[in-house]
Parts: C-alpha cells; structure tokens; sequence
C-alpha cells in the first residue's frame, strides 16, 4: 500500500499505540475531536484523519466543526467508546468516511485505508447506511449455522447485525449464537399499529457489541399469529440499528410481506432428494419476485450430516431448471460442538471462511473483505 499522509488525535494510549504500529509514519498525538479542530484552523489538513470521541463530554459538536476546516480531500475517520449504529449512521451524515468503535484495532485501520483507496481510485465505496435484509430459507438442514455464520463474519468485517428467527417453536438460532431471547416478539408481531415494535432495545438480546438477536423465547413458542403491520414495522425498526438484517424461521406468509424490501434471498438445503425438494418450493414461492424487485435467490448447499454422496452435480442443476448451486459448504467435523459454544465461525477452516467471505461482499456492500 502506497504511503499515506495519515495523522491521528487519539485519547488513551492503547489506541495510540495500536495506531502508530499499524502506520509506521503516521503522526499520531494525544487529544481528541476538539483538539483536531481547533488545530486544522491554522494548518492544512490531512490526506487522512483518524479524532477520537472520548475524552469530550459532548463530542458531536466538534465534528461540523472539524468538517468545516479541514480540506474537502481530506478522509477522516473517527473512534469512540460507543458501540451503535445510530451514532455511526449520525456521523456519516456529517461526512464522516467511516467510524471505527473501540478498542481501536491495526486491522480495521488498514481496511478502512483500502476503503480509502478504491473511493480515490473510483472504485465502489461500501454501502455503510443502507441496512440490508437477507431471508434465509429452509427448513433445518443448516439454516441456523448459515445465518449464525453469516452474522459473525459480517460483525468481523465491522458490520452491525439484527438476527430476526421468526420460528414460533423455539428455533436453534438462539442456541447457535449462545444468547437467551428476550421477550415480546409475539406481542410486536401482532400490533397492528407497530408501536410495540419501536422498543427494539427491550425486544432484542445483545450476542456481542455487533450482533443482536430478537427470537421468541422458550416460554412463549408455540405463538404463531403476526399481522403485516407489525412485521414491517419491526424490520423498520431494526433497519435503524443495523448494517445487515438477517431473518430465518420463515414461512410462506412472512416472505410474501417481506419479499418487497428482501435484497438477498438465501436457499438452504442439503444434497438428498428431500434436501432440494424443500428447496425447489421456496424457489418457486419467490419464483416471479425478482422479475419484479431485482432481487435474485441465491442457492446454498450446506452438508449438515457425513452422508455419503446421495446427488450429483447434474441432478442438483436439474432439480433447479439447469441452475447450479451458487454456493456449497462441505461437512465440518468440529460444527456440533462449535454451535453448542455458539462460536460456529471458531470450526471454520480457512478454506471454508474464505468461500464464506467471498460470498457475503455483496451482501454486505464491501469492496473486500478480510
């Protein structure tokens, strides 16, 4: 990577730290967003600016201001101790490229300077503010480990993620991400005002600083009912909170009133007769959607069990009108266990998170990801 005119106004000397092993030559100090701005009134801005939010009681004032005087080139990046996508999303507005929560980490910096680059190379620049809603369909067969594997890349990658499992019987999602659902969802899902969806924050359990998971609870499964008002308006509601919604344990009528603001539907089946008869259904459920929306249905075959190979490629293609899987996962010893510590991302082999990777950059917007 070419050498970057970087300079950095960090609070706490970790992050100082961490900052100037990352980018040997960059000028990093002590201080923060105020100190930046103040700064810059007499001196020529950065090509690259990384200010820090701690250390100031109220530290959104200071960025209009910092924006103001520094160069309309210059990239600035900021820090923080608050770990929401609503004070990310905040920032991008003002003009922020890219906020990076604490602790301050050598390969987030990196990646955002690869950001950096493609947007002044004009290459893609990640979508940061749209949120993107992934229905993930099938019945068991891995759909769970996929939407849970999916929800830790994605926070790896700097992703703020909602898992949505609207299965009513308790569905394993919550097991595979190790996080006690909370209550209410029955409730949100039958208003027929939404407002009961708004509170987000008493529906949705938080797995880690990225990932949050609203799911109904083992002592209310079996609670079936939801009206379309309420399901929109939940989505709507963690469309706020999050880069990427990803939602599973759907049935026929949650996919009719969600396929309108779908981006990505995921099929997932495993390799046997029974395997993509499920999945030959959905297909033909969402068949006629993307026609109207763009939204394509993406295929993945997922070997849940050591099965012996029951299908061959041209009888997966034939059960699909000549289509071939657009993704295929082997069998991985170490998943069972893994799920049960809800780290499944930790039984991935290189390989495996590789091909993974690949497959969510579109989904999540990226130019790359690591």
């Amino acid at each position: 990577m070419a050498e970057t005119d970087f300079t950095a106004f960090l609070n706490d000397a970790d992050s100082r730290r961490v900052a100037q092993q990352a980018l040997r030559d960059a000028k990093v100090q002590r201080g923060t967003v105020r100190n930046a701005a103040w700064t810059f009134r007499t001196t020529r801005s950065p090509e690259v600016l990384l200010v820090d939010l701690d250390g100031e009681q109220n530290p959104i004032v200071y960025v209009p201001a910092l924006i103001q005087v520094c160069r309309p080139e210059s990239m600035i990046l900021v820090t923080g101790s608050e770990n929401n996508v609503t004070l990310a999303n905040e920032l991008y507005r003002s003009g922020v490229f890219l906020y990076l929560p604490k602790p301050l980490d050598g390969n987030n910096l990196q990646q955002a300077l690869r950001e950096i680059a493609a947007v002044n190379g004009e290459g893609a620049r990640a979508e940061i503010q749209a949120s993107r809603l992934v229905l993930v369909l099938g019945k068991g067969m891995g759909t769970n480990t996929i939407t849970a594997l999916m929800a830790h890349l994605a926070a790896e990658a700097g992703r703020y993620v909602s898992c949505l499992d609207l299965d009513p019987n308790f569905g394993s999602l919550a097991l595979a991400l190790d996080t006690e659902p909370r209550r209410g969802l029955a409730q949100a899902l039958q208003s027929t005002d939404g407002e009961d969806a708004g509170a987000l924050e008493r529906l949705q359990a938080q797995v880690s600083g990225r990932i949050g998971l609203v799911a109904h609870p083992i002592d209310q499964a079996g609670q079936d009912d939801f009206t379309e008002t309420g399901l929109l308006a939940l989505i709507e509601a963690m469309s706020a909170q999050a880069h990427m919604i990803l939602a599973c344990g759907l049935r026929p009528a949650h996919v009719e009133a969600l396929r309108h603001l779908a981006t990505n539907h995921l099929i997932v089946f495993e390799p046997t007769p029974a395997g993509v008869s499920v999945a030959v259904r959905w297909a033909r459920i969402l068949d006629g959607g993307a026609a109207v929306d763009g939204t394509s249905s993406t295929l993945v075959v997922n070997h849940t069990r050591p099965l012996p190979k029951l299908l061959g490629t041209d009888q997966l293609r034939a059960g699909f009108g000549g289509k071939a899987p657009d993704l295929e996962l082997p069998y991985i010893k170490g998943m069972a266990r893994a799920m049960a510590l809800g780290e499944p991302q930790r039984a991935l082999a290189r390989r495996e998170r590789t091909m993974l990777a690949k497959f969510l950059q579109p989904l999540l917007g990226l130019g790359a990801v690591e």
